[in-house]
Parts: structure tokens; C-alpha cells; sequence
């Protein structure tokens, strides 16, 4: 496996290297020029799909606590999704982020149960927009082509994904997890309170499915519709560097990068499908070399932007957790003073 991603890393610096090389730095700087200030404009579109995302997640938690504010929810799984983007945790790092951060407030095996449904229905909105964006655009593409081939491989694997994650969870997979870590002889993992917390969670998965399905299909819609936003987003770059966009490009441009994407997903930082996949699309549609390139290194610029805002709030949660856990020590220290004191007097009296 680590073979594999240093393969794919290696690859995509010599793609960088190359297109520096071949066409120059300063065509893409300019092109980057060109964009200016009208990057902040789809940095702020990015806050309609994490909200969006963040519902996506809302709406599968049944009791939700009152105290959890939604803001919370929202900068853990923020958090959550920087982690998913610079390592390459096949967003199983992520979802267990989202689950710690509000786990004083959600208890964990909800957290975790949740996070894995809500997952899920992400992969099916995304689905459910790429069938939407290939059935409008792929008609761009001839059926001789080669790429068509691919766009129709890259969705089927998609889907049989997608059905592999959902099969995973009807069998357990807490439980399993809980069993093959007991393995490693790690104590605080063989432990009662773990192996119960797991189980929970199994059964809160289990339970899910089945008397939820409306709130699973909400969640599916939530996560469609932010999925929905990324062609807007290349019509509004292809605007700022003055070239031609239309809805069928924007829509084959971000479907097929998606599908790259999900090809790809264990690769940290979408290091082979940002601009690789942007500069081949958009070339084969006609597009000078440098557009694609610069189109997937400014959705770079606004996805490390919302990477910094989302470690930012990582950060910021620790911090409080680490300040509240130094009140509440400084507190026991301050009643066991008292104790003793009294008890001192106590003695003395006698």
C-alpha cells in the first residue's frame, strides 16, 4: 500500500515538474493573476457545501443533543475532513475525528455510528450527482473515445464502492475492529468498556437502517446538493481566466474528477487528480494546456484554505478540552485542600 501512494506521489511531482518545465511558471502565475480576488469568491461557495455537508451529518443522529450546538458539529467535521485530505486515511481518520471532537456532548458510539452512515450517504449523493452530470455531458464525449470507457469504468467502481461500505456495515464492523485490535495486546483497547462501546455502535448502525431510511435519504440529498456545487465552481473559474463555460463542461469536467478522485482516494491531498485530471479533461475539450492545470491549482488554494481552517479548529477544540481538564484537576485539588484542612482541624480539636 505504501508503495503504491510513494508511486503515485512520485508521479505527481514529475507531472508538476514537467508542466513547470514545458510550459513555465509564468504562464501559470499568470493565469493565477488573472483569477485574483475572484478566488475568495468560490473559498466562499466551499461554506454552502460544508454546511450542507455538516446537515448531511445532523440529520442521521436521532436524539440529537440539545447542548451540541451546530457550530460544533460543523468545526468537527471540518476537522475531520483536513485530516481525510493530508493523510491517506481512506477518510477512516476523519470520521473517527468527528466522532472524538464531540463525544463530551455526543457519546461516542453514536458519534462513530453516525459519522459511518453519514459517510456513506455522501458516497450515494456523489453518485446520484455523477448520474445527473454523465447523463448531460457525456454526450461531449464520443463512444469510440477511450475516455468514454473510462468515465463509465470509473462509475461503476463508484457504485460497487459504494454497495462494498454498506455490505461492511450489516456485518458489525466495530465489533470486528474491536476483536482484531485485542490482538495487538494493547490494554487500553482489551478492555469491558470498549468492547461494549462497540457493540453499541453495531446495533445504533443496525437500528439506523433500519427504521431510519427517511433520514438517510435526507442525508443523501444534503450531500447531492454539495456535490452540485463543485460545476458552479468551474464555471466561475473558467469565467475568471476568460475562457468559454457552459453547464455540460463544468458538469463533465467535475464528474470526471471525481471519478479520478475515487480511483485515487487513498493518495493524501488529491496529489494525482487535482490538476492531472482538470488539465486532461479540459484539454481534450479544447481548452489551452495551462487552464486545466490552473483550475485544479486554484481549487488547490481554496481546499488548503478550508485544510487551515479546519486543523484551526482541531486546534481550538483541544485547547479548550486541555483548559476545562485543568480547571476541573485545579477543582478536585482545591476540594481535597479543603478536606484535608478540616480534617487538620479536625484533630487538632481533639
Amino acid at each position: 500500500m505504501r508503495r503504491a501512494e510513494t508511486f503515485f506521489i512520485a508521479i505527481a511531482i514529475a507531472f508538476y515538474v514537467w508542466f513547470l518545465t514545458h510550459y513555465g511558471p509564468g504562464q501559470v502565475l499568470g493565469y493565477v493573476r488573472m483569477a485574483g480576488w475572484g478566488l475568495a469568491l468560490t473559498i466562499s461557495l466551499e461554506t454552502i457545501a460544508r454546511i450542507a455537508n455538516t446537515i448531511g451529518w445532523r440529520v442521521t443522529i436521532e436524539d440529537y443533543p440539545p447542548k451540541l450546538k451546530f457550530l460544533e458539529l460543523f468545526a468537527a467535521r471540518i476537522g475531520g475532513e483536513a485530516i481525510d485530505y493530508v493523510t491517506p486515511s481512506a477518510q477512516l481518520g476523519g470520521q473517527f475525528v468527528m466522532a472524538v471532537d464531540v463525544r463530551e456532548k455526543l457519546r461516542m458510539p453514536v458519534g462513530l455510528a453516525t459519522v459511518v452512515v453519514a459517510s456513506l450517504a455522501e458516497a450515494i449523493g456523489q453518485i446520484a450527482f455523477l448520474t445527473i452530470a454523465l447523463v448531460i455531458s457525456l454526450r461531449l464525449i464520443p463512444v469510440a473515445a477511450n475516455l468514454y470507457w473510462a468515465i463509465v469504468g470509473g462509475f461503476t467502481l463508484a457504485v460497487a464502492l459504494a454497495g462494498g461500505f454498506f455490505f461492511v456495515q450489516m456485518k458489525r464492523p466495530f465489533s470486528h475492529l474491536w476483536r482484531a485490535a485485542t490482538k495487538l495486546d494493547i490494554a487500553r483497547i482489551n478492555t469491558d468498556e470498549i468492547r461494549e462501546s462497540a457493540d453499541e455502535a453495531d446495533a445504533v448502525l443496525l437500528d439506523f437502517y433500519a427504521r431510519h431510511r427517511r433520514r438517510f435519504v435526507a442525508s443523501c440529498i444534503c450531500y447531492a446538493v454539495a456535490w452540485s456545487l463543485g460545476p458552479l465552481e468551474i464555471c466561475i473559474l473558467l469565467t475568471l481566466l476568460h475562457q468559454p463555460a457552459s453547464l455540460q463542461i463544468a458538469l463533465l469536467v467535475e464528474a470526471v474528477g471525481l471519478l479520478i478522485e475515487r480511483a485515487t482516494f487513498l493518495i493524501p491531498a488529491k496529489l494525482v487528480s487535482q490538476e492531472g485530471g482538470k488539465a486532461l479533461i479540459l484539454g481534450m475539450l479544447g481548452y489551452p494546456p495551462g487552464v486545466g492545470f490552473v483550475v485544479g491549482f486554484l481549487r488547490r488554494i481554496k481546499e488548503m484554505v478550508w485544510v487551515l481552517f479546519g486543523l484551526v479548529a482541531l486546534m481550538i477544540h483541544r485547547m479548550v478540552v486541555q483548559q476545562r481538564g485543568d480547571t476541573t484537576n485545579a477543582a478536585a485539588a482545591g476540594r481535597d485542600s479543603v478536606i484535608k484542612m478540616q480534617r487538620a482541624q479536625g484533630e487538632q480539636s481533639l
